[in-house]
């Protein structure tokens, strides 16, 4: 757990890959960084929340999970690591794809299936919904059946589902029903990716994680590719009743006369399950080594860790269940874990998830008992929900405001609406750019890099209240993407290493699910300002970005030179 970590003047395990000195206890050798023994000390003075550097002592895990990442920092950024940062790479992607894509094809399917404007919100109610409770239950889940399980039943669930999405005819409702089974799926992914590669990396590469978020913007250019192709090609006519409206022979929009948005989400589809395909048939998946050690399965942890080094082609671990015993003797305050029986096959694992769930609710009280760590739970929270709150009222009431300010957003044609979406989201890559630079740099890190990106992005929301031309509405909307994608980037990537492995994807899928209901609230707070033709929902957007980053001010660990556990 990272904030049972001092900072520098206490000793602490750091990332500047010293080689660790050993001590000898019981007549076996245990590697130790800069003294962790001295780390015995609690410091949660307001001095060290500013600084960052607020403290715990280090227990009997911490210890042991110190040792496992002497042994990754050995393998440095191998064969195994990249595989990882690139399969959770492809999670990020799938999380926009899918959202860019649906959104892109709502108005063919509203026209085809006679949606009234009152129920054309019902699908993003049904996917924000899915989105949420996905998120619980995925981050739960990845602590109760492992890691391993989770990582893929998110793309296979996200994959069949949404290949159904192209099956229904006439039926608005199965549409809503189904794209909520979808988001089910999609909702698991950035949890427990960032959390999965953030196990895996070695200490001094731990910052990769932020650059996880390039893929998203990727993933919405791609949707976008995909749709221009699709879904704007095999259309029917825009002016066309839907079939359910009129009578037998009259024109209307026909199935078969609008198929362009079926095809896009078959490929989506596909690319979703090739996905899939990638992480369950190609790369095998070790379950990873410090959740095996919080359940108590210390030999098998050492065991992924010498399957890892052969694919990796390193030299094997030096680990060695000696070491552990012998930090159980100098620790006689052994923390309980929780042991299940090894290979774990379908039957076994969904027999066992249920109670595994009520244990997991059990386990989790860690983080409210421990004041350090629910007060940094209590600050990500907020930061979550005002970042998606901004976020959406952005997304829902932007282009209302654009209209009763009288300003185009240069989508007149298919061929000018696909130009401003690449122009819009392409930058974002800079922002996880920015993100993975500004993590490492001294005086700034994980923390002040959030308040500087919120802090930007509030204000590029802010300026949309002096849009005044098309040039004006698209350069600050790529702006705030970009600020936008900073933000997520180093929050989706330090909130998980904030939290004990123990309760890490439980905690990323609460926090993850917190943001997602403050996205479905924030259209309805924001309905009264667009009732009375005020731009003032920019303000409310803004403001909730400016109090995440109010928050992170006081976000009391600074990960940039701490272990994480």
């Amino acid at each position: 757990m990272a904030s049972n970590l001092s900072d520098t003047h206490h000793s602490q395990f750091d990332t500047d890959e010293k080689p660790p000195v050993t001590k000898t206890h019981s007549g076996v050798q245990i590697p130790i960084y800069n003294g962790v023994e001295l780390v015995s000390e609690t410091d949660l003075s307001f001095g060290a929340i500013l600084k960052g550097t607020a403290a715990n002592p280090l227990n009997t895990f911490e210890k042991k999970a110190a040792l496992i990442n002497v042994e990754l920092d050995k393998f440095g950024l191998g064969r195994y690591q990249i595989c990882i940062w690139f399969l959770c790479g492809f999670g990020y992607f799938l999380d926009l794809a899918w959202s860019q894509g649906v959104g892109l094809i709502a108005s063919a399917v509203y026209q085809e299936m006679d949606v009234s404007p009152t129920d054309t919100g019902n699908i993003w109610a049904c996917a924000n919904a899915g989105l949420a409770v996905g998120a619980l239950g995925f981050g739960l889940a990845v602590d109760v059946i492992g890691r391993k399980w989770a990582f893929n039943l998110t793309c296979l669930i996200t994959s069949i589902f949404g290949l159904l999405l192209a099956a229904p005819k006439y039926n608005y409702g199965a549409i809503c029903g189904i794209y909520f089974l979808a988001s089910l799926g999609l909702g698991g992914n950035i949890p427990i990716d960032a959390t999965i590669a953030l196990e895996f990396l070695p200490q001094s590469r731990r910052f990769l994680v932020s650059l996880l978020s390039m893929w998203q913007p990727i993933g919405v250019v791609v949707a976008s590719g995909i749709a221009y192709g699709t879904a704007a090609k095999w259309r029917c006519d825009v002016e066309l009743p839907s079939c359910k409206a009129v009578g037998a022979g009259e024109a209307c929009c026909t199935v078969s006369s609008n198929m362009g948005w079926r095809y896009e989400i078959i490929v989506l589809g596909c690319m979703t399950l090739f996905v899939f395909f990638l992480r369950f048939f190609v790369f095998t998946f070790h379950e990873s080594p410090k959740f095996l050690l919080s359940r108590g399965k210390e030999a098998e942890a050492i065991e992924v860790l010498h399957k890892i080094a052969k694919f990796n082609r390193a030299p094997p671990p030096t680990l060695t269940l000696e070491m552990f015993a012998a930090l159980d003797e100098m620790d006689p305050r052994k923390p309980e874990v929780v042991s299940t029986a090894h290979p774990q096959t379908w039957t076994e694992t969904a027999r066992k998830v249920g109670k595994g769930f009520i244990k997991e609710t059990t386990r989790i009280k860690g983080v409210f008992t421990n004041k350090l760590q629910c007060f940094t739970f209590i600050l990500l929270a907020i930061a979550y929900m005002g970042d998606y709150w901004s976020f959406n009222l952005a997304g829902a009431y932007l282009p209302l405001i654009l209209l009763q300010n009288n300003v185009s957003n240069g989508q007149g044609t298919v061929s000018d609406t696909y130009q401003q979406y690449i122009i819009i989201y392409a930058p974002g890559i800079l922002g996880a750019v920015l993100a993975l630079i500004s993590v490492q740099m001294p005086l700034v890190g994980r923390k002040w890099s959030l308040v500087f990106s919120a802090i930007c992005q509030g204000l590029s929301m802010a300026m949309y209240t002096q849009v005044k031309s098309t040039a004006g509405y698209v350069g600050l909307n790529a702006l705030e993407y970009i600020m936008q994608t900073y933000f997520n980037a180093v929050l989706y990537a330090s909130a998980p290493e904030l939290f004990d492995t123990s309760y890490r994807g439980s905690v990323s899928g609460m926090l993850s699910c917190m943001g997602r209901l403050a996205g479905i609230v924030a259209p309805f707070a924001g309905a009264q300002f667009i009732a009375n033709a005020s731009s003032g929902i920019l303000w409310l957007g803004a403001g909730g970005i400016w109090l995440a980053a109010l928050m992170m001010v006081f976000l009391p660990v600074e990960m940039k030179n701490r272990q994480m556990f």
